[in-house]
């Protein structure tokens, strides 16, 4: 098979993003400094405007010398100028399809594609900037196993000549993980009364205070000082003028608020087929991904405040890819209902179950969790005993502030007392924690690479323990449960070993989404 490159149309687009890029540099040296005779400056100048032109020259060579190919296993990246580069990733390495067309790519009919892998560092993704919709569909297609009748009869009949024992394993996997007559079924498009309420949750509409702040202090910039304070003389003069001017600018917040959501969730589509997750957003930049359910690890759904109060929930699905920092590429809508999120789920997932019976955590947990010192009170009382602010002119503000802090630590311990819940059913294993917000987790025992139980001083004296779970992610997954009981700690430690009767040794060139090893617990569970 040929090697391809991406299209042409990419060094346009890397010539758009080093504009972009150098613009601040433009403007400080030939417009900030331009009068400047300093010789940093005066030589600066020769240097930024080489170092664009040599930057230039330098995409087309970038675009030609660097080419993909993809075969029936894995996707082969090169890159050949000065030095030679070579990458040869697996498909059974990529976790999650992206694909994202912003403004530029809508109006050359392109997009970019991103495939996520459960490797770790900076080299964890394959991106191809510049691609024609066809090539990236056709890409997508061949990662996921999707691939054309006639080449998987000829796959077929070379696996029947070299190993015909395997055959009929094979060929089962096969018609199991390429369904060619999958259907796409859509499972959630947001409603109004939905994207009214998640422009409250995400608070939207108080974008407009600091861009409107900022406005007043570019105008302080240019010398409009005057103008500004008898513009704000002339406001607080008139009780009139005042509270039209508040209500005008609680609609304007209002209308920035849900018009800036409408962009944003307006179009989302939360989607599937028999193997994959697909998630489509965004109506001036679009973007796709598709996460392959074989690929899940765990399932979190998320509650701030906000949310517990409209009654919404944020549902993510932990992978073995992403680049850590990107939470979205793993979320779903992020505000569900919360009647919606556990049915979608099991709707997404049919392996996966939430309980709705959890286990509370015993009394001697509020205890020790009340007494437990916090470095976070005692630090911050440190600093402002030393700083001792004085708002309103209250000279002894400090001691307030300390013990507001101390108050609302107190609240939140509580609160996860409460909201704490555990439970073990079937294969599976579900925690519930938090404070002000709260976090369900649910994973099954085959996709745990690693658990662990620990138990402090305290926690021996009174029969507790805490349970430490990994799950693999990039980066990896920790999820703890603190205070639990011993003698569940000791049950899920059981529980866990009767992983190895899922784990099974699978031949080359199948895909083996479990990891092997057992769990180490802590004093007192070996």
């Amino acid at each position: 098979m040929n090697r391809k490159r991406n299209h042409p149309m990419m060094m346009v687009y890397e010539l758009g993003k080093l504009i972009k890029n150098s613009l601040f540099l433009f403007i400080f040296f030939f417009v900030v400094k331009a009068g400047s005779e300093t010789w940093f400056f005066v030589y600066g100048r020769y240097g930024v405007v080489v170092l664009f032109m040599l930057t230039v020259l330098y995409l087309p060579f970038k675009w030609y010398s660097r080419t993909y190919q993809l075969d029936d296993k894995a996707v082969h990246m090169a890159s050949r100028l000065f030095t030679t580069t070579q990458k040869t990733v697996p498909y059974s390495k990529i976790q999650n399809v992206q694909k994202e067309s912003k403004w530029f790519h809508r109006v050359f009919g392109m997009t970019s594609l991103t495939l996520e892998t459960s490797m770790q560092g900076g080299e964890s993704s394959i991106r191809f900037p510049v691609l024609k919709k066809e090539e990236a569909a056709k890409i997508e297609q061949r990662v996921q196993g999707k691939m054309p009748s006639e080449l998987k009869q000829q796959k077929e009949t070379s696996e029947e000549v070299e190993v015909p024992i395997l055959k009929e394993r094979k060929k089962g996997a096969e018609s199991e993980c390429n369904p060619i007559d999958s259907h796409k079924r859509i499972h959630f498009t947001p409603k109004k009364r939905e994207l009214l309420k998640a422009s409250f949750a995400s608070l939207s509409f108080l974008a407009l205070t600091p861009v409107i702040g900022s406005f007043l202090s570019k105008l302080d910039d240019f010398h409009f000082e005057k103008q500004v304070d008898g513009f704000l003389s002339f406001l607080f003069e008139s009780t009139t003028v005042l509270v039209t001017t508040i209500l005008l600018f609680v609609i304007l917040s209002a209308v920035f608020g849900i018009g800036s959501t409408i962009l944003k969730y307006g179009k989302y589509e939360i989607a599937s087929d028999k193997d994959t997750i697909n998630i489509t957003k965004g109506m001036v930049e679009e973007k796709y991904v598709s996460i392959s359910k074989g690929k899940v690890q765990a399932v979190l759904v998320e509650q701030s405040l906000m949310k517990r109060i409209l009654g919404l929930a944020m549902v993510k699905f932990v992978t073995a890819g992403g680049r850590g920092e990107e939470t979205e590429v793993t979320a779903l809508y992020p505000y569900l209902p919360v009647s919606r999120a556990s049915s979608l789920i099991e709707e997404l997932l049919p392996d996966y179950r939430i309980s709705s019976r959890m286990n509370r955590l015993p009394k001697q947990a509020v205890w020790i969790r009340m007494l437990k010192p916090s470095w976070l009170w005692l630090v911050s009382t440190v600093i402002i005993f030393f700083v001792k602010p004085e708002p309103f002119g209250i000279s002894q503000a400090w001691w307030i502030f300390s013990i507001v802090l101390l108050i609302l630590i107190m609240i939140s311990r509580v609160l996860s007392y409460y909201h704490s819940s555990y439970a073990i059913h079937g294969q599976y294993i579900q925690f519930r924690s938090g404070g002000f917000t709260t976090s369900l987790y649910l994973s099954k025992r085959s996709r745990i690479i690693e658990m662990e139980a620990s138990q402090t001083f305290i926690q021996k004296k009174v029969g507790l323990a805490s349970l430490n779970i990994v799950n693999q992610a990039n980066p990896v997954r920790f999820t703890s449960m603190e205070d639990v009981p011993a003698q569940f700690a000791g049950e899920a430690y059981q529980w866990y070993t009767g992983r190895k009767e899922e784990v099974h040794l699978v031949t080359e060139g199948e895909e083996n989404h479990e990891q092997m090893g057992l769990g180490v617990l802590g004093d007192g569970y070996h």
